[in-house]
C-alpha cells in the first residue's frame, strides 16, 4: 500500500524543517511512499517579484532577488550537513536551477516582455530546487530515496499558468518511471506544481498546484495498478477547522468532511485545501488527510467522497466582496433576461458568487477587485444597476442543511441584530450562505460558532 505525502512551503522552509520531513517519512515504516514538495516558504513570491522586476528592466532589484534566492538555498544546503558525496551533487543541481533563473531573468529584461511559457519556466525553479534538497536529506537519514523530475511524470496541455493534466499519459509515465523505484524499495521525491507538455515544455498547474500534483500522482498510481492508502497534505495547521482561528479562538479541527463540504468551505474562504486540487483522488476513492507537520501527532482532517453525520460541519468567511443589484420592472416574466445579465459577467470574465433573484431583479456578489465599472456600463444599457461595496460572505457548511429542520432558525437566531444583505439557501444541500457588511462579518462568524460548536447544542 503506497501513500503520497505532500509537504507545503512552511514544512520545507528551512534545513531544520527538511530534516523534520525526513523524520516523518522515516517513522512511517511499511511500503515506500511518494513525497511531493512545494517550494520553500516565500520562494514562489520571490520568483514572482523577480519576474516583475525583470520585466520592468529593474536590474538592480532583479539581481538582488536572484542573490536572495541563491543565498536562501545555499544556506539550506549547507545547514543540511550532507555527506560530501551527496553535497557536491546536490550543489551542482541547485546551481543549475539558479543559473536557469538568471538566464530567464536576463532574457525577460532584454526582450522587455514575458510570455506565459517563460513565466512557467521561471516559477518552476522553487519546486525544482526544494525537491533536490529533500531527496538527499532523506538519504542522509537512512531512507532509500530517489529524485524524479516532475516534468518526466506529469503530462499537461500547454495552458501555461493553469495547465490541465493528461491523466492517462501521466499514469503511463508513473507506471514507467515511479513504480519501478517503489518496487525496488525506494521513496520517490518530486516537485509539486510543475509538469510538462508532451513536447517537454515546462508548465505549472496554478493555484493549489502542489496539492493537485499529489492528487494526480495518487490517482495515477491507482490507475497504474498500485494500491494507494491515502494522500496526506502536510501543512502548518491541524487540519480543516470549524472556523478561522484568527477570528474564532475556540475553532477546532474537524475530524472528517465530505468533498462537497470541503469545496464549499474553500470557495467561501477556507484556505487549507482547494477542493479542485484533490478531485482526482476523491474520484478514485482515495482519502485525503490534512496534517500538521509541526504537530505530527495531531489527527488532522480526512476528506472523503462522503462523510458520516448531518448538520453544520464548519464555517467560512470571505472579505472583499461587492454586490451588484440589477433590476428592470419591464422584464417581468420576460424570457432571456437572466441570460442577458449573466452574459455581461461572462464577457468581462467576472466570476459570480452568491445569486438571489426576484420577479424583476437579480442580486449578485463578486470579488470587489473585479472590473465593475465595465460590467455596470454594459448592464446599464438594459437595466437599472447599483453596486454595494464593503461586504463579506459568511458560509455555513455541512450535510443535509436544506433538509434538516431548524438549521435556518438557529442561524438567524444566532445572528441577532447583524444585518443580512443577501441570502442564498437551497441551491446546495451542503451550504447556507449570506452576505453582511464586512465590518460585521467577524462578529457573525463568532456568534455562529458559539451557537453550533461551543454550546451544548449539536
Amino acid at each position: 500500500m503506497t501513500d503520497v505525502l505532500k509537504f507545503g512551503g512552511t514544512s520545507v522552509g528551512t534545513a531544520e524543517r527538511i530534516r523534520d520531513v525526513a523524520c516523518l517519512v522515516a517513522r512511517r515504516g511499511g511500503d515506500p511512499c511518494v513525497v511531493v514538495v512545494s517550494a520553500m516558504g516565500g520562494v514562489t513570491d520571490e520568483l514572482v517579484g523577480l519576474k516583475i522586476s525583470s520585466n520592468g528592466k529593474e536590474r538592480a532589484a532583479a539581481d538582488a532577488g536572484l542573490e536572495r534566492l541563491a543565498q536562501r538555498h545555499r544556506h539550506a544546503l549547507d545547514a543540511l550537513q550532507l555527506p560530501s558525496c551527496e553535497k557536491g551533487a546536490t550543489a551542482a543541481a541547485v546551481e543549475e536551477e539558479l543559473d536557469r533563473a538568471r538566464i530567464l531573468s536576463t532574457g525577460i529584461s532584454l526582450l522587455e516582455e514575458i510570455s506565459p511559457r517563460t513565466s512557467d519556466a521561471l516559477l518552476s525553479v522553487g519546486e525544482m530546487i526544494s525537491s533536490r534538497l529533500v531527496a538527499p536529506a532523506l538519504r542522509a537519514a537512512g531512507i532509500p530515496a530517489v529524485w524524479v523530475d516532475p516534468r518526466d511524470v506529469l503530462v499537461t496541455d500547454a495552458a501555461h499558468g493553469a495547465a490541465l493534466p493528461d491523466e492517462a499519459a501521466t499514469a503511463a509515465n508513473v507506471a514507467a518511471r515511479v513504480l519501478p523505484e517503489l518496487d525496488a524499495g525506494r521513496v520517490v521525491v518530486t516537485g509539486g506544481f510543475v509538469g510538462a507538455t508532451r513536447e517537454g515544455v515546462t508548465t505549472t498547474l496554478g493555484r493549489g498546484g502542489s496539492d493537485y500534483s499529489a492528487a494526480l500522482l495518487g490517482a495515477a498510481l491507482k490507475d497504474a495498478g498500485r494500491a494507494v492508502g491515502a494522500i496526506e497534505i502536510w501543512t502548518d495547521v491541524d487540519g480543516i477547522l470549524t472556523a478561522d482561528p484568527r477570528i474564532v479562538p475556540a475553532a477546532r479541527p474537524v475530524p472528517e468532511v465530505s468533498a462537497a463540504e470541503a469545496a464549499e468551505l474553500a470557495f467561501f474562504g477556507a484556505k487549507v485545501l482547494h477542493p479542485a486540487t484533490i478531485r482526482p483522488a476523491v474520484a478514485r476513492g482515495i482519502p485525503v488527510r490534512v496534517r500538521n507537520s509541526f504537530r505530527p501527532d495531531a489527527p488532522g482532517t480526512t476528506v472523503r467522497a462522503e462523510a458520516a453525520g448531518v448538520g453544520v460541519r464548519a464555517l467560512a468567511m470571505r472579505r472583499g466582496v461587492a454586490a451588484v443589484f440589477v433590476g428592470n420592472p419591464r422584464m417581468l416574466l420576460a424570457h432571456g433576461y437572466a441570460a442577458r445579465v449573466f452574459s455581461v459577467f461572462e464577457t468581462h470574465r467576472v466570476p459570480v458568487d452568491v445569486i438571489a433573484t426576484s420577479e424583476v431583479s437579480i442580486s449578485i456578489t463578486v470579488d470587489a477587485k473585479a472590473p465593475l465599472d465595465a460590467v455596470v456600463k454594459d448592464l446599464s444599457s438594459f437595466a437599472e444597476v447599483s453596486v454595494l461595496p464593503g461586504l463579506a460572505v459568511v458560509s455555513v457548511a455541512g450535510k443535509a442543511l436544506r433538509t434538516t429542520a431548524g438549521i435556518a432558525h438557529r442561524v438567524f437566531e444566532a445572528m441577532g441584530d447583524v444585518n443580512v444583505v443577501l441570502i442564498s439557501q437551497g441551491a446546495s444541500d451542503t451550504n447556507m450562505t449570506f452576505v453582511v457588511a464586512e465590518k460585521d462579518a467577524p462578529e457573525a462568524l463568532r456568534r455562529l460558532h458559539r451557537e453550533f460548536f461551543e454550546g451544548t447544542k449539536t
